[in-house]
This record gives structure tokens, C-alpha cells and sequence, in this order.
């Protein structure tokens, strides 16, 4: 059986860190993102990949990527690393910022999840949600971001009750602040620097993708075979303040 795993967001960030991971450990990775460049690259640098271009707020799309993944091998794993954020007061957001975010973080995750359910009763698979410590913490000027990884976190929780006695699992991780080219994104836009971000800390630093993505890997592995429901922070301590 070859084992694979499917993985929005998977052409950057941490995504992509949890597809080098898991190629190492012999699965195949299916890389789902909209930009097509962005994919060929991400494609290159892991061994065994399949790049699927993929819009997650589209279920004909996602339809499609389960579909080609299940030409590659059993699918035993799904991670929802897609995700778009912004920092706005609400006063200060438009039905546009709303529905662009739900769209993605939860309506996404939602649509891939269940394009993928068939395949993973197969595969006797795991799933594995990328929130963020804005679900379980409030943070300034991110209470739409918040709202979504909430929603994010109760929907995998529920999914894992629900997905339970099919033998299929599912858990979240929920993140700090990540050394991505989102982060990049996100000083460029709103200021900071990952010096300011470190103080943060109790760490004293923030992650890099690579810890994250062992985290993924880690829960999708049989090493976890009797975690389900579970909302994991990696986090380096911030929530613990």
C-alpha cells in the first residue's frame, strides 16, 4: 500500500514543511494550492509528489484532488494547512473580509474534508487541522482570524466524534507565530519584526515550519493511534502565560 497524504496548503509555509517530512518517511504527497508556479516549485523539492492545483472554496476542485489522489495510492491522511489571514478592527471590515476568510479557513476546510471522508474510510486515515493560537486566545485586531480557527477547531472536534467509529481520526494543531512567507506577508503589511514576535515567547523565539510539520506527522502516524479530538498548541508557550 502506498501511503498518501493530502495536503491543502501544501506548496509553502506549513504545508509544505510537513510534505518534506512525511516524503522522508516514505508517504507520497498530494500538494494542493491555487498558483500553479508556486506548485511546480514546491513539487521539485519533495520527492514522490504529485502537485494538484486546487482551490479549497471550490468543491469541484476539491473533488477533483481527492480524485487524483486516490490514482497515486491509499489515501491515509488529510492535512488542512490552507489558510488566508488579516489583521482589521471589525468596525473596520467589510462582508468582503468576512466571506474571503470563512471562505477559505472554514468553508474550505469543510469542503475538503468531505470530498476526502470516502477515501480516508479506506485507508482507515487521520486528519489534521492548522488553526492557531488566535482559537484559543483572543488577539487584537484578529477577531474575524479568530472567529474562523475557532470555528476551525470546534468543526474538527465534532468531526472527530463523528468519524470515530469509521476508524478515522482527527485532531488540530494550533500553531504560534511561524516562520513562513505568510509571516513575511504579515510584517510587510501590519509592521513588526520577529525580534519584537520572540519576546512573546517564553521560548524567547518563534517556530520553524519544520516543528510544526513534525507535529502533523507525528499525529497522522500510528504513534498517535489512540489521539482523536485532541487541540494540540505548538506554540513555544504562549498560551501558557
Amino acid at each position: 500500500m502506498v501511503r498518501t497524504i493530502i495536503i491543502s496548503g501544501g506548496t509553502s509555509g506549513i504545508g509544505l514543511a510537513a510534505a518534506k517530512i512525511l516524503s522522508r518517511e516514505g508517504a507520497r504527497t498530494i500538494l494542493l494550492g491555487r498558483d500553479t508556479e508556486r506548485g511546480k516549485k514546491a513539487e521539485e523539492s519533495v520527492p514522490g509528489s504529485l502537485y494538484v492545483p486546487c482551490d479549497v472554496t471550490k468543491t469541484d476542485d476539491c473533488e477533483k484532488a481527492v480524485k487524483a489522489a486516490r490514482t497515486v495510492g491509499t489515501v491515509t491522511g488529510l492535512v488542512l494547512s490552507a489558510g488566508v489571514y488579516e489583521e482589521k478592527l471589525l468596525e473596520n471590515t467589510t462582508d468582503e473580509d468576512i466571506e474571503k476568510l470563512f471562505a477559505v479557513n472554514v468553508f474550505g476546510a469543510m469542503k475538503l474534508a468531505r470530498a476526502s471522508i470516502p477515501a480516508l474510510r479506506e485507508g482507515k486515515g487521520a486528519i489534521v487541522g492548522v488553526a492557531s493560537d488566535a482559537a484559543i486566545e483572543g488577539n487584537v485586531q484578529c477577531s474575524l482570524y479568530g472567529a474562523t480557527k475557532g470555528a476551525l477547531v470546534s468543526f474538527i472536534r465534532s468531526l472527530a466524534l463523528e468519524l470515530a467509529v469509521e476508524n478515522i481520526r482527527a485532531n488540530v494543531v494550533c500553531p504560534g507565530d511561524v516562520d513562513t512567507p505568510l509571516l513575511v506577508k504579515q510584517l510587510a503589511s501590519y509592521g513588526g519584526s520577529r525580534e519584537e514576535m520572540a519576546e512573546w515567547y517564553p521560548l524567547s523565539r518563534i517556530a520553524k515550519p519544520e516543528e510544526v510539520g513534525e507535529v502533523i506527522a507525528f499525529l497522522l502516524s500510528e504513534k498517535a493511534s489512540f489521539m482523536t479530538g485532541t487541540v494540540l498548541p505548538v506554540d513555544g508557550g504562549l498560551t501558557d502565560w
